[in-house]
């Protein structure tokens, strides 16, 4: 509900006086009209059937549309259900649709309001660097994405030339001082709170502060002098962290890598010398005590290439090169000495909390580790290196994709705390959040506690008094962008596997549910689903496992893990459903 009111030479003044809520009878979903009748079929649910409705007047214009439908019986008499409103957002057969679908199904916040973006501006515009602010005249690196734009962290090493320390390196990581700028309770900061993080589709990125922040004035840009909060680190031959120190103030990158372009420095230091030492310095980190007994399940990303009209082109998972590891470490290195730093002072800040898997879903894992010839694991033993050793002595690479994949599903989900926490999967008793403060709110927050903690800024009682709710908000907005950014893939997945019906297959089994198992491509990396009750499946006892029916040769049982050749009969991209059948 808005009031609108119209200015003598100006454009109309938009209010919103009150947010309306769509009612419980409206359903997200795309109405389907051809010759059989009309259909609304769910964007959220791959495996509901589609709603058999009266056709709309003129129907055949909104063929393939989506939105919110207000549905109800007509009348007692008759079977088809009546659709009484309807608000259109788009058609499916555009691509860019899939994303957005993505956003409104998990109510994410996709456009800033006018006064934040203005505010926005106004930080942008005004902000000079003053000559009394202090240099940090390091050489700085960013290695990202070759399509990201919001770079939040830059690293610099260098050897120790300290005479105690022989063999050792000195690690600079800048990270975007993005708490200088964006304040408490400040109109900014309470839209980052709700949108929590940034969401990243494959053609587009939800931000979570307005792109002249995000992508201009915090952004880590080469030859751009910006603000940043500086960890230096040194450490010892065998990577053990001697000590490390905050520096506040100006860096200026002296080069933007993508992780492909920096991968030839690691790869070739014979011919190119300018960065050797940060070859020794992946080596050196790999062997660190607060390093090497992380887990590692070695699960690429799924990397979706778009056409210049925004069709997928290619489905594919992206290369884990040691430039990505060189990051991974570092930025690991960085969060740990914030969260020892905090750790030891009075200021609260937010924990990154991961804990071990319960004894359910050890007993799970051991009926997998079973089933596929595999030795099991005691509960007391449980460790995130323990895990490691598990997939070290998987000899067959689909069992070992398989056994990664199921201690994921095992894994309980990490989140932010508000108290003191260590993480499970990292191997560490203190963690937190602090290197992605573009793009993360918790990071955020951690940032103000240090500035706190280091008496950089005065401290900030509502600020200090909110984190409980802080952790709430966050955690669930996590969750939202995570199932967005799955959903958006898996429709993207499915557009890309829409003409390659009919084809054959080969996959992995990957699970099964009491309605159908799971059969992951070996020549892409997407997942479909074989419909049991169309198959004659019958279940066995044990959880993982489970038989064909009657054809040839299918007799035995199957679990996790085993191959099957598939072939594709249907595929509906507005839901992102995939289904084989034998």
């Amino acid at each position: 509900m808005a009031s609108i009111k119209f200015l003598k030479e100006q454009s109309p003044m938009v209010s919103i006086l009150k947010r309306i809520q769509y009612p419980k009878n409206y359903i997200f979903a795309v109405y389907l009209h051809d010759q059989t009748g009309a259909k609304l079929a769910s964007l959220s649910n791959k495996g509901e059937k589609p709603l058999r409705v009266l056709p709309l007047k003129m129907g055949a214009n909104f063929d393939q549309k989506f939105g919110y439908f207000a549905i109800g019986a007509p009348s007692k008499y008759l079977k088809n259900l009546k659709i009484h409103d309807f608000h259109i957002f788009g058609s499916i057969n555009c691509p860019s649709s899939f994303s957005k679908i993505a956003a409104i199904e998990w109510n994410l916040r996709q456009f800033f309001p006018k006064k934040i973006l203005n505010e926005a501006k106004k930080i942008f515009e005004n902000y000079k660097i003053s000559k009394n602010e202090h240099r940090i005249a390091k050489p700085f690196i960013t290695i990202d994405p070759d399509d990201a734009k919001d770079l939040d962290d830059a690293i610099y090493i260098e050897p120790d030339k300290s005479k105690n320390n022989p063999g050792g390196i000195v690690l600079f990581v800048g990270i975007a001082d993005v708490s200088f700028f964006v304040k408490t309770n400040s109109t900014i900061d309470r839209e980052a709170l709700k949108r929590g993080n940034s969401t990243y589709f494959p053609d587009k990125v939800i931000p979570m502060l307005p792109e002249d922040l995000s992508n201009n004035l915090f952004s880590l840009k080469q030859k751009s002098p910006k603000k940043a909060v500086v960890v230096k680190m040194h450490l010892d031959h065998r990577g053990y962290k001697i000590k490390h120190e905050f520096i506040r103030g100006i860096i200026t990158v002296e080069k933007n890598y993508s992780y492909k372009n920096f991968e030839a420095f690691l790869s070739d230091c014979k011919t190119k010398k300018t960065y050797c030492v940060y070859k020794r310095a992946l080596n050196l980190l790999k062997q660190s005590p607060h390093l090497k007994n992380r887990l590692n399940l070695n699960l690429a990303e799924k990397k979706i290439s778009l056409s210049s009209e925004g069709y997928p082109t290619h489905v594919s998972e992206k290369n884990s090169l040691r430039s990505n590891e060189l990051i991974e470490m570092t930025m690991i290195l960085t969060n740990l000495c914030v969260s020892q730093t905090l750790s030891q002072s009075i200021t609260k800040y937010l924990s990154r909390y991961h804990g071990m898997p319960d004894k359910h879903a050890l007993k799970d894992l051991n009926i997998f580790m079973n089933l596929n010839n595999l030795t099991t694991i005691k509960e007391k033993q449980v460790t995130s290196n323990s895990f490691n050793e598990l997939l070290k002595h998987c000899k067959y690479p689909e069992k070992k994709d398989s056994l990664s994949n199921f201690i994921l599903r095992i894994l309980p989900k990490a989140k932010y705390s508000a108290v003191k926490a260590g993480h499970f999967g990292l191997n560490l008793p203190l963690y937190c959040h602090f290197t992605s403060p573009i793009r993360r709110y918790a990071d955020l927050t951690v940032h103000r506690s240090l500035a706190f903690a280091l008496k950089w800024e005065k401290d900030d009682l509502n600020f200090m008094e909110d984190h409980k709710a802080i952790c709430q908000i966050i955690n669930e907005s996590e969750k939202k962008s995570v199932g967005a950014e799955r959903e958006s893939l898996d429709r993207y997945s499915a557009l890309f596997m829409s003409n390659r019906i009919d084809e054959y297959f080969d996959g992995i089994v990957s699970g099964s549910s009491r309605s159908c198992i799971f059969i992951k491509l070996k020549k892409f990396p997407i997942e479909g689903v074989l419909l049991k009750k169309y198959l004659g499946f019958k279940s066995e006892k044990k959880r993982s496992a489970f038989k064909y029916g009657k054809s040839k040769a299918r007799d035995k049982g199957l679990s996790t893990g085993d191959e099957v050749r598939v072939k594709l009969v249907s595929v509906l991209p507005y839901n992102g459903s995939i289904t084989f059948s034998l």
